[in-house]
């Protein structure tokens, strides 16, 4: 009797393996497709992509025919990667001052402005979360609980059409079109990464900070030297899902900082029509691709630490 139930749970668990298994290859499937598709469709032809071949391979013949090869599209593309871009607009506090902001970005510029916008942001944008999270996790005031009911607030109220006042405050503060304004912009802790932190932090023991202050460190010191470093991994994994989220944002770029465009901004812009790219859809196709392999190879670099458990360290209570 004992055998045959053994025998029948052990035939339940392979039949619930096999269906979240095939519900998880599916899954995948249905993400790796598009990408594969649209590195296949990036190779192609412009009169190779009509309703008939959307889903054929790249024609060799007729780039023979063209003087070109599959690689063309990305050739031009890196070749034709160019915005000039000039934007004049009024500052200082009553916004009486005339400034006339202009720059002629290639690839090397818009690299640059990516990393230092994205990198940036998301430096600032992680590190606003943390402290305050620590703080209010650590420190049971009953300020800790406004801010945490504020950030509860901010994140469940639809707060939208700011964005006209947000450009008003950039530009009487002479933040306007700069990018280390959208690093200060983006120092804020009113979202869903302050509450992480603070159920991180919340989790840990208090022990760490007790002996470090017998032997005389600082609160200040406490946090930096102990709190922080452990909790590095969620600290890398936030960052991580901020820089990818403004890597891919072309809109602050047109908004906020219209004379510093990033990649995002120069793929928006081809795919409006700007250099032939309206009339060669595998061109936006190339742009796109080039655009997403920084991001699927350092996913593929650091998924398996910023994808395994977090540890909160051995003291038990």
């Amino acid at each position: 009797m004992f055998k045959m139930k053994n025998e029948k749970k052990k035939f339940n668990l392979n039949i619930y393996a096999i269906i979240v298994g095939t519900i998880l290859v599916l899954y995948s499937l249905s993400i790796i497709s598009p990408l594969l598709w649209g590195i296949m469709t990036s190779l192609k032809h412009r009169l190779d992509f009509t309703p008939d071949t959307v889903l054929s391979f790249p024609s060799l013949d007729t780039w023979k025919e063209y003087d070109g090869n599959l690689f063309t599209n990305y050739l031009d593309l890196f070749s034709t990667l160019r915005i000039y871009a000039a934007k004049t607009f009024f500052a200082g506090f009553n916004l009486s001052v005339e400034v006339e902001h202009h720059n002629d970005v290639n690839l090397i510029g818009f690299t640059l402005n990516t990393i230092l916008y994205a990198g940036g942001t998301a430096l600032f944008g992680t590190l606003a979360p943390c402290i305050m999270g620590y703080l209010c996790s650590k420190f049971k005031y009953k300020f800790s609980k406004i801010v945490y009911t504020f950030v509860l607030f901010v994140m469940v109220m639809p707060i939208v059409g700011n964005t006209t006042a947000v450009i008003t405050l950039l530009r009487k503060l002479y933040l306007y079109d700069t990018i280390w304004g959208m690093w200060i912009k983006g120092f804020t802790f009113a979202n869903s990464y302050f509450l992480i932190f603070f159920a991180f932090f919340s989790g840990m023991s208090n022990t760490y900070a007790e002996a470090a202050q017998i032997d005389g460190a600082s609160y200040f010191r406490v946090m930096w030297r102990i709190y922080v470093p452990l909790a590095s991994k969620t600290l890398s994994t936030v960052f991580l899902l901020q820089f990818v989220a403004h890597y891919n944002d072309y809109n602050t770029s047109l908004v906020y900082i219209p004379t510093h465009p990033t990649l995002a901004y120069a793929v928006w812009y081809f795919g409006r029509g700007m250099a032939g790219g309206k009339e060669n859809p595998p061109f936006n196709f190339a742009a796109s691709m080039a655009l997403a392999m920084p991001m699927v190879i350092i996913f593929i670099i650091f998924k398996n630490k910023l994808m395994g458990n977090i540890s909160v360290g051995g003291i038990k209570e």
